[in-house]
């Protein structure tokens, strides 16, 4: 199993519509996320739109390659788009850092 962490913007004055939005995550996309292997996913948010987000899987790539190749995740994404800041405007979806693990404790 594979941890993975990564970071990206939203904007902040969007916060409660974004929660809003996982909060009624649509049942279809949230079971795409879990068949393609991801479970124990979280997302966190920083006063200045800076999101933390953790997720477990076998393999990351992967599971990225599965969700990203489904027309709902394209949808989810063109839906999403509003809250994004990013430099790429061509980016569908958010433009992520991916983060070193430099410490992990069971």
């Amino acid at each position: 199993m594979a941890r993975a962490a990564f970071v990206f913007k939203i904007k902040p004055e969007l916060k409660a519509e974004y929660k809003k939005a996982h909060d009624q995550i649509w049942p279809e996309f949230a079971k795409v996320i879990s068949d393609s292997g991801i479970r124990n996913y979280s997302i966190y948010f920083r006063g200045d739109g800076t999101l933390f987000a953790y997720l477990e899987a076998d393999d990351f790539n992967a599971s990225m390659e599965k969700i990203s190749s489904t027309q709902l995740n394209k949808k989810w994404q063109e839906h999403m788009e509003k809250y994004f800041i990013k430099e790429d405007k061509n980016t569908l979806g958010p433009e992520i850092e991916m983060l070193e693990e430099v410490f992990h404790l069971d």
